[in-house]
This record gives C-alpha cells, structure tokens and sequence, in this order.
C-alpha cells in the first residue's frame, strides 16, 4: 500500500478552518487571560459553537463527528496561536470520551451534550495527594449504601476541577489484591452537597483551571457508576491511549507557536549589522526546533491515525505524548533563547509558551510513566 503523509482535502479545510478562528478569537488575547488567571469561558464557547470542542464526538450527542486524526489537528491549531487558552479550551473535553465508551445511553444523553455544545467544561479525577502516576495506590472509597454510592476523598492537580459541569471521580471500591482490581469510576456533579473544588496557583497554565477536590459524604445515584464496578482502573487505561494523543498534539501546537516566533522574531532583529537568521548560531537552533516539530507530528499523527483505525497502540501513544511533550519544552527554551532578554520579558509571548509547555513532561503520566510504557512493550508484556 501506498503512503502517504499528506492532509486529504477535508483535513486541511479544518485546519484553515480554526487556525482562522484561533487566530482571530485566541491569540490576541493571550496575554490577557494570563494576566487575569481566568478560565475563557467566552472563547470556549465560540469554539464549541463551531464544532471545536470534542469534535470527535458522534453527532447523535451533539459533536461534530470528526475522526480522531481531525481532534489532533484542532488540538494543534489552538496551542499554535495560545498556549493557555488553546490548552484550556480543548481539554474541556476531558470527562467526555470515558462516558462516551462506557457510558449507558441516558448517561451519555445527559452528560455528553452540555460539553460539546459549550455550556460547561468536564473533568476526570484520578490524581490525590499522596500518589499520582501510582493509581492504584488512590486512597478515595466509595462504598454502597443502599441505591447510592458514597464516595470519601480527595484530588488534587484537576483540570477544570472548579468548572465543570460533570467530573469523572475514580474510587476505591473493593479492597482486593492487586489493588487497581478495586477501582471504579462514578460521575459526580460538582454542585452536589459535599464536592468543593479549591483553585490551584501553578508556574503556567495561569487560565487553565486547576483544582484541588474534597469529596465528603458525596451520594452519587447507583444509575452514575460508569460501567462495570471495579473496571475503573481498566477504563483509565484505555482513556489514556486517546487522552495521551491529545496532549501530544497540543504540545506539538505549542512547540510550533513558539518555533514560528522565533523564526519571525529572527529575520527582524539585528545583531553585529545582520538579521539574526544569517548568524550560524541561530540558524542551528531554528533547525533543530524544526526538526524536533517535523518528528513529533509524524508521531502524533500516526498515533490519532491508529486510533482511527480502531486499533489505538499504546506504546505509540505515549511515544507520541513523551516526544511531543518533550520537543515542546526544548522548543520553547530555544526560542526563549533566540528572543534574548526580550524572550525573559512579559512584552513577548514565549515567556508564556516557556511557563506553559514545562507541565506537559508531568501531567496525563509523566515522562518516565511513558518510557515505562514502551518498554513493556519491547518487553512483551504488553501488545504493540
């Protein structure tokens, strides 16, 4: 069969399509947000009326029906003009697809559409205090009491942990051997007595919200156990090949933003009497920026694409999470690099693109949990 690694038509009408919108809706006000620690709630909306949020959800829950190739392509748009912004508009999603897998139907009618048609942003809870890669050793219980479930505990680290509509809480609910045999996941509503959300202040992401969550005494209806009891850990597992993807491609549209930045912020300014792109020195960072960004989208795509296929990879998937990721950050510190002490300073966007690209290599499993992954793989303990 015949390769090939260019766009069809229909992918590149989307691409034109929110780099449009991004660039006219999100990347003037980028600074402003940041400035204000402020959740865009507006700009999500605006994406979510276009079909931007959760695109690949099917349309009978109110997406737009995309492939998966097509969510990646839209994560990259949005990051390439907003490294904040973007990030906190697309992961507005987050508590949608373990729904849209596992979900019954009246869970999927009744939580599904708010997201995508952009009345309220979502949340899946994992991480605690006390562990996070290790998510088996989570210490929230949620114990049955007649047709209710009664979950005790508490998250930290929760994008849109203080404004979502729905967030997806994993619990304990069997003490077994090994232990992420006794896990399940529960869809809480965050107005219900006893969730309280705390925002979290962090190096970058500044309008990206991120909570800690306190869970007491919360009585969530029998009906909002999502799947199988104690397949929870098994449902996060299959979450991440897909969630992994998504980050891969938003640091990829962060490493981009800042590449092209540079790239333009070098054929203006002078230095020694010539523009800093005739200078060897710059002219060797810009390439490797490039070449990191060429190799990451390769990456990125080949994961969406094998998600497409129905056969998602997952040591493809964090391969592409733990490039791209890491691409962003050496990206972002060239350009940083490249733009001197202007770079260090407010009055450009890379300082932004710097704070903000450093949490990719943590956050959705961190660096090491994906080298883990894929030498297991190469291991045979998992399927490639």
């Amino acid at each position: 069969m015949k390769m090939n690694f260019e766009l069809d038509e229909d992918h590149r009408m989307l691409q034109n399509a929110v780099r449009e919108f991004a660039e006219k809706e999100i990347m003037p006000y980028g600074k402003e947000y940041d400035e204000k620690r402020e959740y865009p709630m507006e700009i999500f909306r605006k994406a979510a009326k276009l079909g931007y949020v959760g695109a690949s959800v099917p349309e009978e829950y109110g997406g737009a029906g995309l492939d998966y190739l097509g969510e990646a392509i839209i994560s990259e748009e949005l990051t390439r003009a907003d490294s904040s912004i973007g990030t906190a508009v697309d992961l507005a999603i987050l508590g949608v697809p373990m729904v849209l897998r596992y979900g019954s139907e009246e869970q999927k009618e009744k939580y599904i559409p708010p997201v995508v048609q952009g009345k309220a942003p979502s949340a899946i809870a994992i991480t605690e205090p006390d562990c996070g890669t290790d998510v088996a050793a989570m210490r929230t219980k949620a114990v049955k009491e007649g047709e209710e479930w009664v979950i005790n505990g508490s998250k930290t680290f929760i994008t849109n942990g203080s404004v979502a509509g729905h967030t997806i809480v994993l619990a304990k609910t069997a003490e077994v051997e090994p232990p992420h045999r006794g896990i399940s996941a529960f869809i809480v509503e965050p107005a219900w007595e006893g969730y309280e959300a705390r925002r979290i202040e962090k190096m970058g992401l500044n309008c990206h919200d991120t909570a800690e969550i306190t869970l007491k005494n919360v009585r969530v209806p029998a009906e909002n156990l999502l799947g199988e009891e104690n397949r929870g850990f098994y449902q996060l597992m299959e979450f991440f090949n897909e969630s992994r993807v998504k980050i891969a491609a938003l640091h990829l549209g962060m490493a981009v933003g800042a590449y092209e930045r540079a790239l333009e912020y070098a054929k203006q300014r002078k230095a020694f009497g010539k523009a800093l792109i005739e200078h060897q020195a710059i002219q060797f960072k810009l390439a490797d920026m490039w070449k990191d960004i060429e190799a990451a989208r390769l990456l990125v795509y080949k994961a969406a694409w094998l998600i497409d296929q129905g056969k998602p990879v997952p040591a493809i998937s964090s391969a592409a999470k733990l490039f791209a990721s890491e691409a962003a950050v050496k990206v972002t510190y060239e350009a940083l690099q490249v733009f001197g002490g202007y770079g260090y300073s407010k009055e450009y966007d890379i300082e932004r693109y710097y704070r903000d690209a450093r949490v990719g290599t943590i956050y959705e499993g961190t660096s090491e949990a994906q080298r883990i992954v894929i030498a297991r793989s190469l291991m045979g303990r998992v399927k490639r």
